[in-house]
């Protein structure tokens, strides 16, 4: 009877405790369709309003406002997405936060991160405080640290590009890669080359205002910048021997290839257009010799081949519907010449 009554004794005793520790997880667990607020490694699916979770979370979240204090793994889909600790899986909503590193794909309007992140980050605005591993696209990103990888959008600004910038306009302290936009501005190209209508290089890089002649046109005025072995420049062409039509605009690209310390070949090739109802471009491909006259002025000449196509006014915007090789007036193929003088600074 003794036995019997100690086992007895034994098995409320476990019962309300477990009863206890059942009643106090309810308390800790408020899942609504509204709200919902679980404690941590309650891995379940959250869908409602308001999603909050206080610490770690391996599941769905999809709300307006999805709040995760620890670290999270899964998707979590709302307006606002906001996660404490690190991250792995994908966020997608108007805005999302993360405190930690991320792993995956996170994708809304404005993002941001505040560690190292890794894998693919797309919105309007995107922001880094770290490293960006992977890709960044939108139409601002920014990343306080280095991109390995792809940097794509209208405006782009990191410490260091290791891979691909590309956008409008792209600016990074250290470049070892490709800048590819319409305005690229550098520090220092430790490795690799900026492309772009303008590019600037702070340290080591090339800027130079050319004064030149043709046999196209007597005056040519040109910006270059760039790196020596690698530049683009603006153009602007002048004659005055014409009644109208005299000026034309352009834009090329160049290289210096060094000798010497003094003598250089400069192959170069740019694109002419003139300012006319007709359709007059002149396409150039020069082969300059260049000598350093001076500390910061170059003088150069050399051979040019010429293509030069031409369709009249009358016959381009009125008879062009359709390609016909009978509009073009002109079609031709030229040698001719080019001296021009450069002032470095």
């Amino acid at each position: 009877m003794k036995k019997i009554i100690i086992a007895i004794a034994a098995l409320l005793t476990a019962l309300l405790v477990g009863a206890q520790n059942t009643s106090s997880e309810t308390k800790t667990v408020q899942y609504h369709f509204f709200t919902n607020n679980i404690p941590s490694d309650w891995n379940y699916p959250l869908i409602g309003f308001v999603n909050k979770v206080d610490g770690n979370h391996a599941s769905v979240q999809v709300g307006i406002v999805n709040t995760t204090s620890g670290n999270f793994g899964g998707v979590q889909g709302g307006f606002i997405n906001k996660v404490g600790g690190n991250v792995v899986g994908m966020q997608s909503g108007f805005f999302n936060r993360v405190e930690a590193e991320f792993q995956g794909i996170q994708n809304g309007f404005i993002n941001k991160t505040t560690a190292n992140f890794s894998g693919i980050q797309t919105g309007f605005i995107n922001l880094n405080s770290k490293n960006v591993y992977g890709i960044q696209s939108g139409f601002v990103n920014a990343s306080t640290q280095s991109v390995y990888g792809l940097q794509c959008g209208f405006v782009n600004r990191a410490v260091e590009i290791r891979g691909l910038q590309y956008g409008y306009i792209n600016r990074t302290k250290t470049l070892r890669g490709v800048q590819l936009g319409f305005i690229n501005s550098v520090d220092h190209v430790e490795k690799g080359l900026p492309i772009g209508f303008m590019s600037f290089v702070k340290n080591g890089g090339y800027k130079a205002i050319e004064v030149s002649s043709n046999s196209i046109y007597p005056l040519n005025i040109a910006f270059k910048t760039g790196i020596r072995k690698f530049y683009t420049y603006p153009m602007v062409a002048y004659d005055w021997r014409l009644a109208d039509d005299r000026v034309s605009f352009g834009w090329g690209v160049g290289s210096n290839l060094d000798l010497g310390k003094a003598v250089f070949i400069n192959p170069e090739i740019d694109w002419l257009h003139q300012v006319s109802m007709d359709f007059n471009h002149y396409t150039n491909i020069k082969c300059n010799f260049g000598f350093t006259i001076a500390d910061k002025i170059e003088l150069l000449a050399g051979p040019t081949l010429v293509w030069h196509f031409k369709i009249n006014e009358e016959d381009f915007h009125e008879n062009y519907t359709e390609w016909d090789p009978d509009i073009v007036a002109i079609n031709d193929v030229k040698i001719g010449w080019n001296v021009a003088l450069r002032y470095k600074f």
